[in-house]
This record gives structure tokens, C-alpha cells and sequence, in this order.
């Protein structure tokens, strides 16, 4: 045991330390953010379950009540791990380890790249600056984002991994660069777009540094990591044509709107949990954070006066990431966005503080490495000690609900306000926006007919009808290609799935199937795990 604590101590650390911020998920009930839909999201989820929807893409309640292919464009992984949890916690508890899990595992995964990039205590440098960034206190505690709260938290496992690969190229980081890029590219389609980048230059600056060493290995990881994502990358991409997205890209999200001042970014220390507002003195926090980007200056200074330069080329390549990203957050940098068409959909510039972290903390274990004897621990000591104390006030909801629970948070009016929550984010192109719930049963929209026994499930929809007349009759689900039924079908009312039925008693099924594009993702994805079954197990050579 002593011997344990010996050789992890840093580990330790890191979660002891991650018990100042992520203290308040452990109160009963539920917390404020701005994406209140986590809860819902992973009540649909369990329906997919329910129902045998794998992969997940339509959920039945959301869209006010008509449903929408929610799960067939928004990051899934981290929604079917909440759905398996609530099994144990419940939906609220499952919500809450959605929020827990990435703020404990990003400081980790930090720790460990640190590590094989500057040492034991640098990378211990490394993770707190992550570990007490305030963007991820925003992300969790302001806005609410557990997509991109992931995906942080991934990341650094992703390049570490991928790192690890290079150099080793064994079998276990083999598998492990695969799952993990993998899980990323399932997590937050933003942060794909805008990282995806970083980790092929990434994996090219340490091939040109190991001499293309493990270059077929590479490469082969990659394709199986986009394989086994093809279930999601390729139906979100060459399917967004299908549903309106000029909601994402457009007011308060437009990109223009959101570029932010130097000031916000270096000096403004204010702590909001209001919308985003760059402009008004009422808006969320666009700090870097101290003393992330005074690590980041003091390690400049230190590299233009020190004639012995260490690992100029890494410091290089981070600072150049740090630079980036701070740029990329301002106006001046607006020409990048208008030329780069889909930066649209990133939305916020000031998603680039992603950028800005990541690297900061980074060069942290850079700063703390050019030390030596005393220093070495006073400097690292001295960040670890300001990172926790200038920033763990940051990582607490506004508001703590104490008395809510699963029952009275999925239903009556609390269900109906997350089910018209985000209703334009992903609506079919046939729809109209919903201005109230759905109706819970099918109804008649012209003609004469009784209606029975509706039934509407996450992937079929059913109902009875004895028609005395000929008749339209309209089901409360929104029309989208995958919807087939027993009986044709067309679209009617603000979108809805309309069905003429001539004089006549029927059973009419309506189910939900893969379009040819969602079928050939998923051929690719179970291929894909054939193949690296196949590579890990068979093939021995291929490792080094």
C-alpha cells in the first residue's frame, strides 16, 4: 500500500484537489446553468434503450412534444453514459456525474501528459493549471455544456496517448489513441471541428521529431478512430441539409456578436452567470485566467534571455497554439471567420479559450522544468498554490435547488419547459416552430374517424382508427426522412406525419429506420471494430 501511494501520489493529489470543485454536485437536488436540457437529454436516451434505437437519433418528447432527430447531430457519448448510470443514480444523479466525471478527469489526463513531457512535478503543474481553469468552471457551472466539458477532459488523454504511440508504439497505446480519439469524436461536434486540427499537427510535429518512426501506425489508428465514429460523424455532416441551422448561426450566435477585448481575456476578473454579452458589462466571464496566462509570459521572457534554450521546438509549438487561440477570441481575427464558412457554427470565438487553457497549462510544466534544485519545487509550489487559490471560487452553480427531485423535475410544467428547450436547434426542414406542447394523441384534421390506442415510442408510433369518412389524420411527430409507415404518408400540420385514410378500420405503424447514409455509418462502425480486433489480436508484427 505505501508503495502505491508512493508511485501515484500525484494522482492522489489531483483527485483530493478536485474535491474543491466539484463540492456542490454532491448536494441533493439540482443546480442552475443555461443548457438546462442534461436531464431530459438522458431520460430520452434511456428510451432508445428502452426501445432498441442503437444508435440512438430520434427522441419523442423533445421538439415541444413532435420529437426531433436530436441524437443523429448532437455529441452522444456523453448521453449514453448518463443513460447507464441513471440505471444506479437516478436521472438527476446521472446529470451530475455528467458534470463530475470531466472536471476530475481532465486534471488526470493533464497530469499525465505533463508528465511525459516535462517530468513527474511539472506535469503535476500541468494538471492543476487545467484542473482550476476558470473556462471550465464556466463551461460546468455557468453554461452548462457537458459536451464540450468532455471533450476537454478528453483531449488531454488523446494527445497523450497519441504521444505515447509514437514513441512506443506498443499494443496497449495502440488500442488506447484509438478509444480515446474515438469517444472524442463522439462527444462535441464543435470541439471536433476546432481540435481535429491541433491533433494532426500534433501527431506530425512528433513523427518529424521521432524521424516518421510509426507513421503506418498512425495512420491506421487514426482511420479506425474515424471508422468506429462513422455512426455519428457521417449521418451529423452529410445529413445536417435536413434540418434548419440557420438558428445556430444566427442573433446572439451570431460569430460577430461574441468576439471579446484583450481586457476580458487578461485582466477582468468579474464573475457572471448571465448570458454572453461581450459587449455589456451583464455578460459570463472571458477571463484566461490568472495565473494561467502569466505562466505563459514568464515562460517568453524567460526563453528570448536563456541562450540555453529547452525544448525551444515544444515551447514553440504551444505558444503558437496559445497565440491562436487568444487571437482567434477577438475581432481582429474576423476575416479567418468570414472566409472559413463553417466557423459559423462554432458560434462563440471565445470557444477558443479552449485553445488557451490547453496550451497555458501546458507551458506551466514547460515554466516549471527549466528550474533546477530548490527553485524547481518553490516555482512549482508557488503555481500549484495560486492556481487553486485564484480560481476554486469560480467552480459553484449560482443556484442550488435542494428539494428537486427526478419525479417533479420530469413532469408537470418543469418537463414541458425542457421539452420546448433548444426546439430550433435541430427541427426538420418541414417544420414550423411548435408555439405549444404536442398533442398526446393522433388527431383528425379533416373527415370523420375514432382514434385509439396512440402509442409513441423513441423509434415507432402506432394508433387504431375506424374511419366513417374519409380522413386526414395527423400524428404528433414531426416528419423526417427515416419515418415510414404501413400506410403512406405525407407531411402535414407545422411538419407533423399526416396520413389520408379512406373509409375503413386500420392499425397504422409508423417506424423510424436508417436512411442509406446512417446504414453505411453504421457498417463502417462495426467494420471498423472488426478490424481493430483483428489488427490488436492477429497481427503481431504490426507493433513494435
Amino acid at each position: 500500500m505505501k508503495k502505491f501511494f508512493l508511485s501515484n501520489w500525484p494522482i492522489i493529489l489531483i483527485i483530493a484537489l478536485s474535491g474543491l470543485i466539484v463540492w456542490p454536485l454532491f448536494q441533493p437536488g439540482y443546480f442552475s446553468h443555461h443548457d438546462n436540457l442534461q436531464v431530459i437529454r438522458i431520460f430520452e436516451m434511456r428510451k432508445c434503450f428502452a426501445d432498441l434505437q442503437i444508435p440512438c437519433r430520434w427522441v419523442p418528447d423533445m421538439g415541444f412534444g413532435n420529437g426531433y432527430p436530436l441524437f443523429n447531430f448532437y455529441g452522444v457519448m456523453p448521453y449514453y453514459l448518463g443513460a447507464i448510470v441513471s440505471f444506479v443514480f437516478g436521472y438527476i444523479g446521472a446529470a451530475k456525474f455528467l458534470f463530475f466525471v470531466p472536471l476530475v478527469l481532465g486534471g488526470i489526463g493533464m497530469y499525465f501528459l505533463g508528465k511525459e513531457l516535462f517530468g513527474k512535478i511539472p506535469g503535476l503543474v500541468s494538471a492543476s493549471l487545467y484542473l482550476f481553469a476558470p473556462y471550465r468552471a464556466l463551461d460546468s457551472y455557468v453554461r452548462g455544456d457537458v459536451g464540450e466539458s468532455f471533450a476537454l477532459a478528453l483531449l488531454p488523454f488523446v494527445f497523450y496517448f497519441f504521444l505515447r504511440l509514437i514513441k512506443s508504439g506498443k499494443r496497449k497505446e495502440f488500442i488506447l489513441a484509438i478509444i480515446t480519439m474515438f469517444l472524442f469524436l463522439i462527444t462535441h461536434n464543435i470541439m471536433i471541428l476546432i481540435f481535429t486540427p491541433v491533433i494532426i499537427a500534433w501527431i506530425l510535429f512528433w513523427l518529424f521529431q521521432q524521424k516518421w518512426s510509426g507513421l503506418r501506425l498512425l495512420s491506421v489508428s487514426l482511420i479506425i478512430s474515424f471508422g468506429l465514429s462513422a455512426f455519428f460523424i457521417l449521418p451529423a455532416f452529410f445529413e445536417k441539409n435536413l434540418v434548419q441551422t440557420d438558428s445556430l448561426i444566427t442573433g446572439q450566435l451570431d460569430f460577430r456578436n461574441q468576439f471579446v477585448k484583450v481586457s476580458q481575456l487578461f485582466i477582468d476578473r468579474s464573475w457572471n452567470y448571465s448570458g454572453s454579452n461581450p459587449q455589456s458589462s451583464n455578460t459570463i466571464s472571458y477571463q484566461i485566467g490568472w495565473p494561467q496566462w502569466w505562466v505563459v509570459g514568464i515562460s517568453l521572457v524567460i526563453i528570448l534571455l536563456n541562450k540555453k534554450r529547452k525544448n525551444i521546438l515544444l515551447f514553440s509549438f504551444l505558444f503558437s497554439i496559445f497565440a491562436f487561440g487568444v487571437f482567434m477570441t477577438h475581432n481582429k481575427s474576423a476575416p479567418i471567420w468570414e472566409h472559413i464558412k463553417i466557423l459559423a457554427f462554432v458560434q462563440f470565438p471565445w470557444r477558443f479559450l479552449s485553445f488557451v487553457i490547453f496550451s497555458s497549462s501546458l507551458i506551466g510544466g514547460y515554466l516549471a522544468s527549466v528550474f533546477k534544485d530548490k527553485w524547481f519545487i518553490a516555482i512549482s509550489g508557488l503555481i500549484i498554490l495560486l492556481s487553486i487559490l485564484l480560481n476554486w471560487q469560480y467552480f459553484k452553480p449560482e443556484h442550488f435547488y435542494y428539494n428537486l427531485t427526478d419525479k417533479n423535475f420530469l413532469s408537470g410544467q418543469n418537463f414541458v419547459i425542457q421539452q420546448a428547450g433548444a426546439v430550433l436547434d435541430y427541427l426538420p426542414k418541414t417544420a414550423t416552430e411548435p408555439r405549444e406542447l404536442a398533442p398526446t394523441n393522433a388527431y383528425v384534421v379533416s373527415g370523420n374517424a375514432i382514434i385509439s390506442s396512440f402509442i409513441n415510442r423513441s423509434n415507432n408510433w402506432s394508433f387504431k382508427a375506424d374511419v366513417t369518412k374519409d380522413s386526414i389524420i395527423e400524428v404528433p411527430v414531426f416528419n423526417f426522412p427515416g419515418w415510414s409507415a404501413n400506410y403512406p404518408i405525407k407531411t402535414g400540420t407545422i411538419g407533423r406525419i399526416a396520413i389520408p385514410l379512406p373509409i375503413g378500420e386500420y392499425k397504422v405503424v409508423g417506424t423510424f429506420k436508417n436512411t442509406p447514409i446512417r446504414t453505411v455509418g453504421n457498417i463502417i462502425t462495426v467494420l471498423s471494430f472488426v478490424v481493430l480486433i483483428l489488427v490488436y489480436a492477429k497481427n503481431r508484427k504490426f507493433f513494435i
